[in-house]
Protein backbone atom coordinates (compact mmCIF):
# COMPACT_ATOMS: atom_id res chain seq x y z
CA UNK A 1 0.00 0.00 0.00
CA UNK A 2 1.57 3.24 -0.79
CA UNK A 3 1.74 5.68 1.56
CA UNK A 4 1.00 9.48 1.04
CA UNK A 5 2.94 11.07 3.48
CA UNK A 6 5.36 14.53 2.21
CA UNK A 7 8.26 14.95 2.83
CA UNK A 8 10.80 17.85 2.08
CA UNK A 9 14.42 17.13 3.25
CA UNK A 10 18.17 18.42 1.87
CA UNK A 11 21.51 17.50 3.45
CA UNK A 12 24.03 19.76 3.84
CA UNK A 13 27.79 20.05 4.13
CA UNK A 14 29.58 23.23 5.79
CA UNK A 15 32.72 25.00 3.49
CA UNK A 16 34.99 25.06 6.28
CA UNK A 17 37.56 27.23 4.56
CA UNK A 18 34.50 30.28 3.37
CA UNK A 19 32.04 29.34 6.37
CA UNK A 20 29.17 28.99 3.92
CA UNK A 21 26.79 25.74 3.71
CA UNK A 22 26.52 23.77 0.66
CA UNK A 23 23.81 20.79 -0.69
CA UNK A 24 25.00 18.14 -1.49
CA UNK A 25 21.02 16.08 -2.04
CA UNK A 26 17.57 17.37 -1.99
CA UNK A 27 14.56 14.49 -1.40
CA UNK A 28 11.09 15.18 -2.20
CA UNK A 29 8.60 12.83 -1.07
CA UNK A 30 4.75 12.45 -2.01
CA UNK A 31 2.17 10.44 -2.94
CA UNK A 32 4.51 7.35 -2.29
CA UNK A 33 7.60 8.85 -4.66
CA UNK A 34 10.40 9.40 -4.02
CA UNK A 35 12.70 12.46 -6.02
CA UNK A 36 15.72 12.77 -5.16
CA UNK A 37 18.45 15.46 -6.57
CA UNK A 38 21.98 15.40 -6.24
CA UNK A 39 24.41 17.78 -6.47
CA UNK A 40 27.74 16.55 -7.20
CA UNK A 41 29.41 19.87 -7.55
CA UNK A 42 28.06 20.71 -4.20
CA UNK A 43 26.59 24.51 -4.60
CA UNK A 44 26.00 26.63 -2.19
CA UNK A 45 22.77 26.69 -0.32
CA UNK A 46 22.32 30.65 -1.22
CA UNK A 47 22.87 29.25 -4.67
CA UNK A 48 19.74 26.43 -4.69
CA UNK A 49 17.31 27.66 -3.06
CA UNK A 50 15.19 30.62 -3.58
CA UNK A 51 16.03 33.57 -1.10
CA UNK A 52 13.12 33.52 1.40
CA UNK A 53 13.57 29.60 1.60
CA UNK A 54 17.50 30.14 2.09
CA UNK A 55 17.39 33.39 4.45
CA UNK A 56 15.18 30.81 6.73
CA UNK A 57 17.67 28.13 6.38
CA UNK A 58 20.83 29.90 6.97
CA UNK A 59 18.68 32.27 9.94
CA UNK A 60 18.12 28.67 11.79
CA UNK A 61 21.41 27.67 10.75
CA UNK A 62 23.15 30.29 12.35
CA UNK A 63 22.00 30.08 15.47
CA UNK A 64 22.74 26.44 16.04
CA UNK A 65 25.86 24.86 17.27
CA UNK A 66 27.65 23.52 14.11
CA UNK A 67 29.37 20.19 16.12
CA UNK A 68 25.62 18.56 17.21
CA UNK A 69 22.64 20.13 17.69
CA UNK A 70 18.56 19.00 16.92
CA UNK A 71 16.24 21.77 16.19
CA UNK A 72 12.77 21.48 16.13
CA UNK A 73 9.31 23.61 15.39
CA UNK A 74 6.19 21.99 14.30
CA UNK A 75 4.17 25.51 14.34
CA UNK A 76 6.81 26.59 11.70
CA UNK A 77 5.15 27.20 8.29
CA UNK A 78 6.76 29.31 5.25
CA UNK A 79 4.77 30.12 2.95
CA UNK A 80 5.89 30.77 -0.73
CA UNK A 81 4.53 31.85 -4.49
CA UNK A 82 3.77 28.50 -5.24
CA UNK A 83 3.75 26.06 -1.91
CA UNK A 84 3.64 26.30 1.74
CA UNK A 85 6.05 23.95 4.08
CA UNK A 86 5.24 23.12 7.39
CA UNK A 87 6.75 21.47 10.40
CA UNK A 88 10.81 22.37 10.42
CA UNK A 89 13.27 19.80 11.80
CA UNK A 90 17.16 20.78 11.59
CA UNK A 91 20.18 18.55 12.74
CA UNK A 92 23.89 19.42 13.04
CA UNK A 93 27.01 17.19 13.49
CA UNK A 94 30.41 17.01 13.11
CA UNK A 95 31.69 13.69 11.30
CA UNK A 96 35.48 12.92 11.94
CA UNK A 97 35.97 12.51 8.39
CA UNK A 98 33.43 14.66 6.56
CA UNK A 99 33.62 17.72 8.87
CA UNK A 100 30.57 19.79 9.79
CA UNK A 101 27.05 18.56 8.42
CA UNK A 102 23.66 19.31 8.26
CA UNK A 103 20.03 17.99 7.51
CA UNK A 104 16.82 19.68 7.36
CA UNK A 105 13.36 18.58 6.88
CA UNK A 106 9.66 19.90 6.48
CA UNK A 107 7.25 17.02 7.31
CA UNK A 108 4.57 18.04 5.11
CA UNK A 109 3.88 20.77 2.04
CA UNK A 110 1.55 22.16 -0.32
CA UNK A 111 1.92 22.93 -3.46
CA UNK A 112 4.62 22.50 -5.48
CA UNK A 113 7.71 21.59 -3.50
CA UNK A 114 10.06 22.80 -6.59
CA UNK A 115 9.52 26.16 -6.56
CA UNK A 116 12.15 26.45 -3.08
CA UNK A 117 14.40 25.74 -5.63
CA UNK A 118 16.19 28.43 -7.83
CA UNK A 119 16.39 25.71 -10.99
CA UNK A 120 12.96 25.31 -11.33
CA UNK A 121 11.15 28.71 -9.64
CA UNK A 122 11.56 30.34 -12.76
CA UNK A 123 10.38 28.15 -15.05
CA UNK A 124 7.42 26.48 -12.91
CA UNK A 125 6.07 30.39 -12.44
CA UNK A 126 6.17 30.75 -15.85
CA UNK A 127 3.63 27.56 -16.69
CA UNK A 128 0.02 28.56 -17.50
CA UNK A 129 -2.48 27.26 -14.95
CA UNK A 130 -3.34 23.63 -15.50
CA UNK A 131 -6.72 22.29 -15.95
CA UNK A 132 -7.34 18.97 -13.65
CA UNK A 133 -7.14 16.65 -16.78
CA UNK A 134 -3.63 18.06 -17.50
CA UNK A 135 -3.04 17.93 -13.89
CA UNK A 136 -3.74 14.61 -13.72
CA UNK A 137 -1.06 14.19 -16.74
CA UNK A 138 1.47 15.36 -15.01
CA UNK A 139 0.90 12.95 -11.94
CA UNK A 140 1.31 10.04 -14.53
CA UNK A 141 4.75 11.54 -15.60
CA UNK A 142 6.10 11.40 -11.96
CA UNK A 143 5.00 8.22 -11.91
CA UNK A 144 6.23 7.04 -14.79
CA UNK A 145 9.60 9.40 -14.84
CA UNK A 146 10.85 10.15 -11.25
CA UNK A 147 11.45 6.19 -10.07
CA UNK A 148 13.24 5.68 -13.55
CA UNK A 149 14.61 8.91 -12.90
CA UNK A 150 16.36 7.89 -9.05
CA UNK A 151 17.77 4.38 -10.77
CA UNK A 152 19.93 6.54 -13.27
CA UNK A 153 21.17 8.63 -10.25
CA UNK A 154 22.04 5.85 -8.24
CA UNK A 155 23.63 4.79 -11.31
CA UNK A 156 25.90 7.64 -12.10
CA UNK A 157 26.96 8.70 -8.69
CA UNK A 158 28.14 4.86 -7.71
CA UNK A 159 31.48 3.85 -7.79
CA UNK A 160 33.48 0.78 -8.16
CA UNK A 161 33.13 -1.24 -5.02
CA UNK A 162 30.21 0.97 -3.24
CA UNK A 163 27.14 -0.22 -1.60
CA UNK A 164 24.82 -1.20 -4.39
CA UNK A 165 22.27 -1.55 -1.72
CA UNK A 166 20.43 1.87 -2.74
CA UNK A 167 20.53 0.96 -6.72
CA UNK A 168 18.60 -2.40 -5.76
CA UNK A 169 16.41 -0.42 -3.63
CA UNK A 170 15.31 1.94 -6.44
CA UNK A 171 15.35 -0.97 -9.03
CA UNK A 172 13.17 -3.15 -6.37
CA UNK A 173 10.18 -0.02 -6.66
CA UNK A 174 10.63 0.04 -9.91
CA UNK A 175 9.73 -3.93 -10.51
CA UNK A 176 6.64 -3.02 -7.39
CA UNK A 177 5.10 -0.53 -9.36
CA UNK A 178 5.43 -2.16 -13.05
CA UNK A 179 1.74 -2.47 -13.66
CA UNK A 180 0.97 1.07 -11.91
CA UNK A 181 4.56 2.53 -14.55
CA UNK A 182 2.84 1.22 -17.34
CA UNK A 183 -0.66 2.18 -16.63
CA UNK A 184 0.35 5.91 -16.07
CA UNK A 185 2.35 5.65 -19.61
CA UNK A 186 -1.04 4.49 -21.43
CA UNK A 187 -2.90 7.48 -19.74
CA UNK A 188 -0.75 10.25 -20.78
CA UNK A 189 -0.87 8.34 -24.32
CA UNK A 190 -4.10 8.69 -24.28
CA UNK A 191 -4.78 12.17 -23.16
CA UNK A 192 -2.49 13.39 -25.70
CA UNK A 193 -4.69 10.97 -28.44
CA UNK A 194 -8.13 12.68 -26.87
CA UNK A 195 -6.90 16.97 -26.62
CA UNK A 196 -9.78 17.80 -28.95
CA UNK A 197 -12.56 15.76 -26.63
CA UNK A 198 -14.27 17.22 -23.78
CA UNK A 199 -12.09 18.23 -20.67
CA UNK A 200 -14.49 16.85 -18.17
CA UNK A 201 -15.42 13.63 -19.56
CA UNK A 202 -11.59 12.79 -20.47
CA UNK A 203 -11.02 13.85 -16.66
CA UNK A 204 -13.90 10.93 -16.15
CA UNK A 205 -12.53 8.40 -17.78
CA UNK A 206 -8.78 9.15 -16.70
CA UNK A 207 -10.21 9.06 -13.15
CA UNK A 208 -11.95 5.37 -13.62
CA UNK A 209 -8.94 4.29 -14.83
CA UNK A 210 -7.13 4.84 -12.21
CA UNK A 211 -9.47 3.30 -10.22
CA UNK A 212 -9.83 -0.02 -11.38
CA UNK A 213 -6.94 -2.76 -10.23
CA UNK A 214 -3.98 -3.32 -12.17
CA UNK A 215 -5.08 -6.52 -14.08
CA UNK A 216 -8.09 -4.48 -15.03
CA UNK A 217 -6.03 -1.42 -16.34
CA UNK A 218 -3.81 -2.86 -18.69
CA UNK A 219 -6.17 -5.09 -19.85
CA UNK A 220 -5.33 -9.19 -18.28
CA UNK A 221 -6.45 -12.61 -19.04
CA UNK A 222 -6.33 -14.88 -16.08
CA UNK A 223 -3.53 -17.10 -16.06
Amino acid sequence: MKSETTKFAAYLSLDEARSVWRVRSIDVSHGGVLHKLTYPDMPELEDVFIKPMATTLLDHLGRMDPDGEMYANSDFELDLRMARFYKLRMHTNCNAVRGHEASFWFSSFEGQPLAALTQYAEPLAQLPPMDPVNNLAIQAMDRVLIPALNVVAAARTGLPGQDTRVFDDYASRLIQEADDLIMYAELVKRLILSQDGDAELRQEQLQEALAQPPSKRLGRTGS
